[in-house]
């Protein structure tokens, strides 16, 4: 028996038949595909095979029906794929099968590739990449010039109008080009080509930064990878080159705007970029191709995430709740809700608040969500739609957003409001002591901003202030106060050098202070799966001093050595000195974990965790740093009634060094800024906890009058517990333990509410 497979290959804007592409036919088979025959289009783009039983059947043909018949469409010189029907295979084939073949025009943009593997097609490339800019400086131009006359292609009508210079390259048209070129399957051979083309061009004068520079060049330590590996640490890296901070002003514009109008309003450098590209941009990000991977300490034991929001009366305590000891003790914490996409990081989970009311002698528990607009469209879809910080964004930017916003760092009480918060997204309203996720505030729409993590309330005026820092382009800070009733009153930018992470800041009765740290925003390195802020050891660290209510005209900066400041104590004024109580890094890695060939752990930022107080003397300029205690601790905290008042004892997390490379905390400590003594509260073997907050004793006169509250996890036992210790008897057993009625992972920042 015969069959015959006929068909026509056009092109599918204008249906013009495609001459002289090859077309080839397989029958799908378990183990290897039999070719049944090819063709060459002709003028038409028309095309005919015909084969027999014998092509598809051999030693077990009792055994096998029709073929099952799958085409694929190259170009003449069979390099490239330009069609494939491999995925919609036409089982159990008929004596006559047609297809009709639709190729996009940007598809058939097809390598012209020469002797030396530079073509017309790959010349063009490197001519959109100089423009990638918006610059063609006058190196690149005679460089390019050279290449064409070089490769016989200087006459050439198109490329003469590209080389002129006149007319910059547009975005979308040099990623149709890129996207042509790369095809759907790009191999190591053509990536090399591209790279070695690209470094012609890097390397003279007025061609990329240093950081592209340096992401290129990493190209030579990817030989010994497996291959599998290596390509896609090659897309990465390639990929990176075109990456800028535009994504994030995409974010930054669109933080603020509903899900419904958030879609139509993302513009700007990526806007023209052909959905093809995006989309392989998305799909490079989500490969862990190069990192190590983190998930392994953050996804399992009791970083692991809970599935369960539940809410359970009257828990068993062990001990004793004081009496006096009302209101809710609430904590933040990342609980991804799907298995996340690519690398995972610990700051990229969903928010969980998990609350625990205490009134009358007896406690309550309940956790819940935090149902941000990524939470909910997530949710819909019933998979994880964004990667995180580990990863390249979304350039696709679905549902308008290239990033998520988990709102999962902490909490805030403020003029009867709960708000929950991250670094750099908008705050989200909670219902008290529901939890229930009320939707994004934006302060009466005052707000345009991110909102930062760590808030400051006067405790004497009510006033709270907080900051917004932008990853892109002036104003790097801006600085806002809002009234104790609720109402955002000012805004005022602050100028900083560059884009910096600025994780905490500090109010005093009449200054507020900044931390300028060398946590620099760098984008870029999320092509190598590593956080996109990098700790700058050669920069100086600064510390800013405004007036409450002043403006960028009268902050005052003042160097500190090299440094990362994550978490402030507290600061106060004393005579003409500003003093600042927090804990210091050598230098920051972010919770990301280093290892050397061995496996062994490498350069663990949290044994470098030191209690240190600043001394910054307004009338001479002077700045002193002390070290309170070189014990690692974080987390560190104070009887919030005295924010911005001279503070005697200050509490921490002690690190468990032994557990490195996992953030574990086996201890509280509590310091007395007087005598320099301090006490250490032990957790006990197996047992970890976190942030603690200081839950005042109501009407008590002494700054230790009260408890400290904080989650710990008995590893040994796998049981959850709210610890309350009395702060005047800190070393004691604890005044109870209340056991949760569910494991409680490890979260980041709490708070104590008053009922």
């Amino acid at each position: 028996m015969s069959f015959t497979i006929t068909g026509r290959v056009y092109e599918a804007e204008s249906g013009l038949g495609i001459p002289d592409l090859i077309v080839e036919a397989f029958d799908k088979d378990f183990l290897k595909n039999d070719e049944l025959g090819k063709a060459l289009t002709n003028s038409d783009g028309g095309f005919e095979i015909t084969y027999n039983e014998a092509d598809f059947k051999g030693r077990f043909e009792h055994f096998e029906g029709n073929p099952d018949l799958f085409i694929v469409v190259k170009t003449p010189d069979s390099s490239k794929v330009l069609y494939s029907t491999e995925k919609e295979i036409r089982s159990d084939a008929t004596e006559n099968e047609h297809f009709e073949v639709a190729i996009p025009k940007v598809v058939l943009l097809v390598r012209e590739v020469d002797s030396s593997g530079i073509g017309k097609q790959l010349l063009k490339i490197l001519i959109g990449f100089a423009w990638i800019d918006g610059v063609l400086e006058p190196g690149e131009l005679a460089f390019l010039k050279g290449l064409a006359k070089e490769k016989g292609l200087a006459n050439d009508p198109e490329i003469k109008i590209l080389l002129s210079a006149q007319k910059p390259v547009q975005t979308e048209e040099f990623y149709s080009w890129l996207q042509a070129y790369l095809g759907n399957s790009p191999d190591d051979k053509i990536f090399h080509e591209l790279y070695e083309s690209l470094n012609s061009l890097i390397y003279i004068e007025g061609g990329l930064n240093q950081p592209e520079k340096q992401h290129l060049q990493a190209i030579d330590t990817l030989d010994s990878a497996p291959p599998e590996t290596r390509q896609k640490a090659l897309e990465r890296r390639f990929m990176s080159i075109f990456l800028d901070h535009k994504f994030l002003e995409n974010l930054a514009h669109t933080q603020q705007i509903s899900p419904s109008d958030r879609a139509t309003k993302v513009s700007g450098y990526y806007a023209g970029v052909p959905q093809g590209i995006l989309s392989r941009f998305s799909a490079i990000a989500n490969t862990p191709a190069i990192a190590k991977d983190p998930t392994k300490l953050y996804l399992t034991d009791n970083f692991a995430p809970i599935k369960e929001e539940i809410s359970i009366e009257n828990l068993a305590i062990i001990g004793e709740l004081p009496w006096y000891l009302s209101g809710m003790f609430l904590r933040n914490g990342p609980n991804p809700q799907f298995p996340p996409v690519g690398l995972y990081h610990w700051f990229d989970g969903d928010g969980m608040l998990h609350g625990v009311r205490i009134v009358n002698g007896k406690a309550s528990y309940r956790n819940r969500y935090i149902r941000t607009d990524g939470f909910v469209l997530e949710e819909t879809q019933k998979q994880a739609i964004w990667p995180g910080l580990l990863n390249l964004p979304r350039f696709d930017a679905p549902y308008g957003l290239m990033m998520k916003n988990p709102a999962n760092m902490s909490c805030a009480w403020h003029a009867g409001k709960l708000l929950t918060l991250w670094e750099v997204g908008a705050p989200h309203l909670m219902s008290l002591p529901e939890l229930e996720t009320l939707g994004r505030h934006n302060f009466g729409g005052k707000l345009t901003s991110a909102m930062c993590a760590r808030p400051k309330v006067d405790p004497a005026t009510g006033e709270m202030m907080f900051y917004s820092t932008s990853p892109i382009a002036p104003p790097y800070l801006e600085y806002s106060i809002v009234s104790a009733d609720g109402e955002l009153v000012q805004t005022v930018p602050i100028d900083l050098p560059e884009p910096v992470m600025m994780p905490d800041f500090a109010i005093t009765e009449h200054y507020t202070i900044f931390l300028d740290m060398p946590l620099k925003f760098k984008p870029m390195r999320s092509a190598a799966g590593e956080i996109p802020i990098e700790f700058d050891r050669d920069r100086k660290s600064r510390i800013g001093i405004l007036p409450r209510h002043g403006n960028n005209e009268s902050i005052r900066w003042f160097t500190i050595p090299n440094c990362a400041i994550f978490h402030v104590a507290n600061a106060y004024e004393e005579d003409s000195e500003v003093i600042l109580i927090a804990n210091r890094m050598d230098y920051c890695n972010f919770f990301v974990p280093n290892y050397n060939q061995n496996g062994e752990v490498l350069n663990f930022d949290l044994e470098t965790l030191k209690m240190c107080r600043w001394r910054i003397n307004l009338t001479t300029g002077a700045v002193k740093e002390e070290i309170i205690d070189n014990v690692p601790s974080d987390f560190p905290g104070i009887n919030d009634r005295l924010t911005g008042r001279r503070t005697r004892y200050v509490y921490a997390s002690r690190v468990a060094l032994y557990a490195k490379p996992k953030p574990l905390f086996d201890a509280l400590i509590k310091y007395d800024l007087e005598t320099g003594s301090s006490q250490v509260h032990e957790f006990g073997k197996g047992r970890f906890g976190g942030d603690s907050t200081f839950a005042p004793l109501p009407g008590g006169n002494a700054e230790d009058d009260g408890w400290l509250l904080t989650f710990v996890w008995d590893d040994t036992t796998k049981q959850s517990e709210l610890v309350v210790i009395d702060a005047r008897n800190f070393t004691g057993e604890p005044t109870a333990r209340v056991i949760m009625p569910q494991r409680v992972p490890y979260g980041f920042h709490s708070i104590w509410i008053p009922s």
